[in-house]
């Protein structure tokens, strides 16, 4: 049973991991890359970038005259060829501009599967981590600078895997360019690409955010989140997950609670992150506004949206409260009163509250148990006094002690004799009747009165009874 439980655990939690397809290509085609768009015998430059890149031509084309530097590679596909044309009117000079596109740059990438809604990618898992599986396409050329040491799960291309040897093997073959791919060597494939970690994984890998363009912000105090490249206007939640935190379910929680609080042009994101050596629980709620919004207006709706999902995490006590820390770029507690020392903070903490709650249930259970033992202590001694009806030895009022068991609260024990029928057992043993009234019999009466009839001897003194007819010898 607890292997199945490991195999589904962990099989849910293949299912986070991402597949990340690389987006650009150095393509003839690529309009974007030209300065004007393509057409029947221009003069062509490759521009010199500084760098070494390549281009695919996969079809034939028409030119007056093709420039290119010595570190530019123009691949020819299977149907490519170039005719070059003398006589042309109205030559234009045209130059295409290969991009090198960095590996870290979380714009170069795309997820194949959806988030939880409301949630994106945070810049920071935008790229391939460690247990990602990376994708290019076969049929295209890449221009792709590895600048840091990155770990990846798997590599293909196209549809077929490839290790760390074997991608540089495969991009250095025949019919291949070399400078597809520059500083390869920092480039290893771990081959898992399973996060058996219920909490998750952190990515492993740093994030470009150098050719990252930021907006800009008209809030007054803009937020800095670990994992994103820009600043934002809005509110950041981050917790310290306590043991056994499962964050796949967290989210799908938190994110039925917020089917119905979404504002529209907010984004949310949640991600892992490290601060101060220990793993955090990271949601950022950001507006998308317009550029040019009022300083009182921008952050002010995912300020109102973060502050929920803190109460949200409060309330159902998902963390420590001392553990919880929100930051917001708008100040939700100026708009209704003053700001003091105790409402102008941003940061919360302080005693959790569900140590309170542990007392307080423990306080309740003793005390209801020990009701229902008292209730049964006096359901069992009402049973055996009604059960157990005393035969009182004569009219007068016994002690209760008579008309009771010894253990009342002890299970009904038919050998447990009551004091009466141990006091009706010893009169039978002498030969007392149990119908005898109390008092002397009077075989005892009569050999008092022959006592008091004989003699006595002289030397005893006569005191006088208390009946003055009878005289007592002493």
């Amino acid at each position: 049973m607890i292997k199945t439980l490991y195999i589904i655990s962990v099989f849910l939690v293949a299912k986070s991991n991402k597949v990340k397809y690389w987006k650009h290509s150095n393509s003839w085609r690529d309009l974007q890359q030209w300065d004007f768009e393509p057409t029947f015998c221009d003069s062509v430059t490759l521009s010199n970038e500084g760098y070494e890149y390549s281009v695919l031509l996969s079809d034939t084309v028409n030119l007056n005259s093709l420039k290119f530097p010595g570190n530019t590679e123009l691949i020819f596909g299977d149907r490519a060829s170039i005719s070059l044309v003398s006589q042309c009117y109205n030559v234009v000079e045209n130059t295409y501009r290969a991009k090198r596109y960095i590996w870290s740059d979380p714009n170069n990438w795309y997820s194949a599967g959806r988030e939880t809604y409301p949630f994106e990618l945070a810049d920071s898992d935008r790229i391939p981590c460690w247990t990602d599986t990376v994708v290019f396409n076969e049929s295209k050329v890449f221009s792709v600078l590895v600048n840091e040491n990155v770990k990846v799960g798997a590599v293909y291309f196209g549809e077929d895997e490839f290790t760390t040897d074997e991608i540089i093997e495969f991009v250095r073959g025949p019919g291949r360019s070399q400078l597809q791919f520059e500083n390869l060597a920092g480039l290893s494939v771990t081959g898992r690409t399973v996060c058996t970690n219920p909490l998750g994984c952190l990515c492993g890998n740093q994030v470009d955010c150098s050719q990252v363009e930021c907006p800009r912000l008209t809030c007054a105090d803009p937020i800095k989140s670990k994992g994103l490249c820009c600043r934002y206007c809005g509110s950041e939640i981050r917790f310290h997950p306590p043991a056994g935190f499962y964050l796949m379910k967290f989210q799908e929680t938190l994110s039925a609670y917020l089917t119905d609080l979404i504002l529209q042009g907010v984004k949310l994101t949640i991600s892992l992150q490290e601060y101060d050596t220990r793993i955090n629980i990271q949601i950022t709620v950001s507006d998308d506004y317009r550029s040019g919004a009022s300083l009182e207006s921008a952050g002010y709706e995912s300020s109102q949206l973060g502050q929920k999902i803190y109460d949200y995490i409060i309330t159902y006590d998902i963390a420590k409260s001392s553990d919880i820390r929100i930051k917001m770029s708008h100040d939700l507690v100026s708009l209704t009163k003053p700001p003091t020392a105790e409402n102008s903070e941003t940061t919360y903490g302080g005693l959790k509250s569900w140590l309170l709650y542990v007392i307080l249930s423990v306080a309740v259970v003793f005390f209801l148990v020990m009701i229902l033992l008292l209730v049964k202590c006096l359901q069992r001694y009402r049973g055996n006094h009604d059960n157990h009806t005393s035969r009182r030895l004569d009219p007068g009022r016994l002690p209760s002690a008579l008309d009771r068991r010894y253990k009342p609260c002890v299970e009904e024990d038919p050998d447990i004799p009551t004091y009466e029928e141990v006091l009706m057992e010893d009169l039978r043993a002498r030969g007392i009747s149990p119908t005898t009234p109390r008092g002397p019999s009077p075989r005892v009466i009569a050999e008092a009165t022959r006592a008091r009839a004989t003699p006595r001897v002289g030397s005893y003194m006569e005191v006088p009874s208390n009946d003055s007819s009878e005289i007592t010898h002493i």
